[in-house]
């Protein structure tokens, strides 16, 4: 047997280790890298549609006319919220009548451009969509500035579905507080002063309206409120009457 020379050794075992390293890149780069498992995004929920109030099959007795006042956007900003009872002028957020058992929620409401104007081109006051909701005119005076008035509304339905009961002429009475809840956290509160009891709808209504000025947008505070009733025509599938009243401002500083 011949003796390997040192140097063939040498070279031998060169080749022997790039042998075992060229295995081992082999095997590492063989092998395919595990990839860290990526937390599932939420899945996105489906934003809930807004249930589109019921178009009220017992329709109310319009609620008077109206002139549009000043936009929403004209309104001065609003005061910092306080919830200690304080009326701070700003927007009606619930109703409250104590001697009723009201406590609901308001829905701003306009003109309704589909009836017929007045003789002086007035359209009338709307209705809210939802009879369960008490109407705000947005383009009149706001609770708890001092000046105009605040002219509110809702509908009454012979079920006694909606905010109002067929009751209300004979439960109303003066002397009973309101309550405004606003937007601001405040409470604007009103004692009643006055009330029409189941008033003509179509003549004596805006006879009332027109000669107590109960649509003024200036003088001292006020508010209006208005709802249907009395007698029922089924021909008309309408109330023949309206109620209203008008309440002071009490507790202010």
């Amino acid at each position: 047997m011949t003796p390997v020379s040192p140097k063939r050794r040498t070279l031998v075992s060169y080749a022997l280790v790039v042998a075992l390293v060229a295995v081992a890149v082999w095997f590492v780069v063989s092998r395919p890298v595990p990839t860290q498992p990526v937390a599932a995004p939420p899945t996105p929920t489906t934003p809930t549609t807004p249930t589109t109030p019921t178009t009220p099959t017992t329709p109310t007795a319009k609620t008077g006319q109206a002139t549009t006042g000043r936009t929403t956007a004209a309104r001065s900003a609003q005061p910092t919220s306080r919830a200690d009872g304080t009326c701070l002028a700003g927007e009606p957020t619930r109703l409250v009548i104590p001697s009723l058992g009201v406590d609901a929620p308001f829905e701003g409401i306009g003109l309704d451009q589909e009836a017929p104007p007045d003789h002086e081109g007035r359209q009338p006051l709307g209705n809210p969509k939802d009879r369960t909701k008490a109407g705000w005119y947005e383009d009149g005076p706001r609770p708890g500035e001092g000046r105009g008035t605040v002219l509110t509304n809702g509908h009454t339905y012979r079920n006694n579905s909606a905010i109002f009961r067929e009751d209300f002429a004979s439960r109303i009475d003066t002397g009973q507080l309101i309550h405004l809840e606003q937007d601001n956290g405040s409470t604007c509160s009103y004692r009643i002063q006055r009330v029409w009891r189941e008033v003509d709808a179509a003549d004596d209504y805006p006879r009332i309206v027109q000669s107590e000025r109960l649509y003024d947008f200036e003088g001292p505070e006020r508010l209006f409120l208005a709802t249907c009733g009395g007698s029922w025509n089924s021909a008309a599938q309408d109330y023949d009457q309206i109620s209203m009243l008008i309440a002071t401002p009490v507790g202010r500083d």
